[in-house]
């Protein structure tokens, strides 16, 4: 008598669910998703637009997706914020992060602090009436990988989106390992050729340093 194929047929339905992204169950679960780094000229001309960046993680495996990204500009400041959502699944184990570019044009005269409720260190944009554009630089934390004689940074993880190459890091910060989340304040400058990664925006480092915080902090 034939033994029946059941069995074998629910293992393979299971494992396609699982590499092939994630069966979701239930209701999805709203929370705030972390903004943790950010790009933009530190010098720009009132009403001439440019080219805002920011990004963040959002889930440890592929349940999670980015549903808002919030810019809004006040008298003094930059806010950033985000929502996800997440489900109860089981779910291919890829980081998944988000990177917004969005146009921005400041009105006023001024110094407007860039932040988000993390309290990450964003730095200060400046807005003059005359002048040039400064070049574009960055801040923030995130994660370090090498690749191809490349050391990779992703904004909070090296996950899904907008992954960069590290140029100058301290020798001392390769050895912190892909666990441990670091501070990087460069420049954006270019690209690095990275092997099977592919030619990445490259990041020429001011300054970076080992934080206290370790990948499963982040979204504990």
């Amino acid at each position: 008598m034939a033994r029946p194929r059941c069995p074998r047929l629910a293992a393979l339905v299971l494992t396609l669910l699982i590499t092939s992204g994630c069966w979701r169950l239930g209701d999805a679960i709203p929370s705030d998703a972390l903004v943790t780094w950010v790009a933009y000229p530190e010098t720009v001309r009132v009403d001439a637009p440019f080219s805002f960046e920011f990004a963040g993680p959002v889930s440890p495996d592929g349940c999670g997706r980015l549903d808002t990204a919030t810019l809004a500009v006040t008298e003094s400041s930059i806010e950033l914020a985000a929502r996800r959502s997440t489900f109860r699944a089981m779910c291919a184990p890829q980081h998944i992060s988000f990177y917004e570019a969005r146009p921005l044009t400041i009105g006023t005269p001024g110094e407007y602090v860039v932040r988000a409720p993390t309290g990450i260190e964003l730095g200060t944009l400046v807005a003059t009436d005359t002048g040039r554009f400064s070049a574009v630089r960055t801040w923030g934390e995130g994660t370090i990988r090498e690749a191809a004689g490349c050391w990779l940074f992703g904004p909070g993880w090296i996950g899904s989106q907008r992954v960069f190459a590290l140029d100058g890091l301290d020798p001392g910060l390769q050895e912190v390992g892909t666990n441990r989340v670091i501070y990087v304040r460069g420049q954006l400058r270019g690209f690095i050729s990275c092997g099977n990664w592919g030619s990445r925006p490259r990041i020429r480092v001011d300054t970076a340093w080992a934080t206290e915080k370790r990948v499963g902090d982040l979204y504990p």
